[in-house]
C-alpha cells in the first residue's frame, strides 16, 4: 500500500512539472500576442493558447484525482502534494481569465471598470459586452457538463469522474467567489457615487450593473461531488468484498477434496 502510494507521490510530481511547463508556454505566448494587440496588431497564438490551457485543465483534473487518492490513503504529503496541485489550478484560472479579457474579447483588462456616471448599460464597448457573453457561455457550458455527466459503472471509472469533477468544482467556486467579489465592490461604488449635484440625488451614481446571474452549476456541482463522494465509498466498500469473495473462490477451486486429505476435519472446522 505504502510503495503504491509513494508511486503517486512521484507520478504526483513529474505530471505537476509537465503541467507547469504546459502554463508557462501558454503563459509566454499570451504575453507575446498581448503585446501585438497593443501595438495595434492582430494576435498570431490565440490557437495555440487555448491549446495549452486546455491540455493543462485537463491534466490538473488528473491531478486532483491522484491527490484525494493520497489524501484517503493518509499519506504524510498528501497535502503538500495538493496544495502544489492547487497552485496550478489557480494559476491556470489566472491565465484564462486573462486570455479571455484582453485577447480573446480583444480589449485591454482595464476595459471593464466602467467610470461612474460616463457611460450607460447599452453603450457598454462591444469587446467588454463580448467579454461577458463569454462568461455567461461559462457557465451554460458547465451547466451542461455536469448535468450531462457520466457516474462510472466500476472502481477506477468512479474514481476517474470523483477526480475530474473535483477539479470542475474549484473552477466553478473560483467563479462564483470573482462574480460575488465584482457585485461587492460595484455595491460600494454604488454607495460612495450617491451625491447630491445641484439639487439632484444620485446624480453621479454608476448606471451600469453586471448582467450575470449568479453560476447556476454551482448548486448542480456541489450535488454531484457529494453523490460522487457517496457512490466511491459505497464501490470501494462493495469492491473490497468482491475481492475478498474471489480470493475465498480461489481457496474453494484450488482445494483437494479428496479423502487422502489429511486437512478435512480443519475444513470441516471452518465451515462451522
Amino acid at each position: 500500500r505504502l510503495e503504491r502510494l509513494q508511486r503517486i507521490v512521484s507520478k504526483l510530481q513529474m505530471e505537476s512539472g509537465l503541467c507547469e511547463e504546459q502554463l508557462n508556454q501558454a503563459d509566454t505566448l499570451l504575453q507575446s500576442d498581448v503585446r501585438l494587440l497593443n501595438a495595434g496588431k492582430p494576435p498570431q497564438k490565440a490557437a495555440e493558447i487555448e491549446r495549452d490551457l486546455d491540455k493543462a485543465d485537463a491534466m490538473i483534473r488528473l491531478l486532483f484525482n491522484d491527490v484525494q487518492t493520497l489524501k484517503d490513503g493518509r499519506h504524510p504529503q498528501g497535502e503538500q502534494m495538493y496544495r502544489r496541485v492547487y497552485r496550478l489550478h489557480e494559476r491556470l484560472v489566472a491565465i484564462r481569465t486573462e486570455y479571455n479579457l484582453r485577447l480573446k474579447s480583444g480589449a485591454p483588462a482595464a476595459v471593464v471598470t466602467v467610470p461612474l456616471g460616463q457611460r450607460p448599460r447599452q453603450e457598454l464597448d462591444e469587446a467588454t459586452l463580448r467579454y461577458l457573453q463569454d462568461l455567461l457561455s461559462w457557465v451554460e457550458e458547465n451547466q451542461r457538463r455536469v448535468g450531462a455527466a457520466e457516474w462510472g459503472v466500476d472502481l477506477p471509472t468512479v474514481e476517474s469522474h470523483l477526480g475530474s469533477h473535483r477539479g470542475l468544482h474549484h473552477s466553478i467556486e473560483e467563479f462564483r467567489t470573482k462574480i460575488e467579489r465584482a457585485r461587492a465592490d460595484e455595491d460600494m461604488g454604488d454607495m460612495c457615487g450617491e451625491e447630491d449635484v445641484g439639487g439632484g440625488r444620485h446624480a453621479g451614481r454608476r448606471v451600469w450593473t453586471w448582467p450575470i446571474p449568479a453560476p447556476r452549476p454551482q448548486n448542480t456541482s456541489k450535488s454531484r461531488l457529494r453523490h460522487l463522494e457517496s457512490l466511491h465509498g459505497f464501490v470501494s466498500a462493495a469492491t473490497k468484498e468482491l475481492m475478498w469473495l474471489n480470493e475465498k473462490e480461489e481457496e474453494e477451486v484450488n482445494f483437494d477434496w479428496s479423502d487422502h486429505n489429511p486437512n478435512m476435519t480443519a475444513k470441516k472446522e471452518n465451515y462451522s
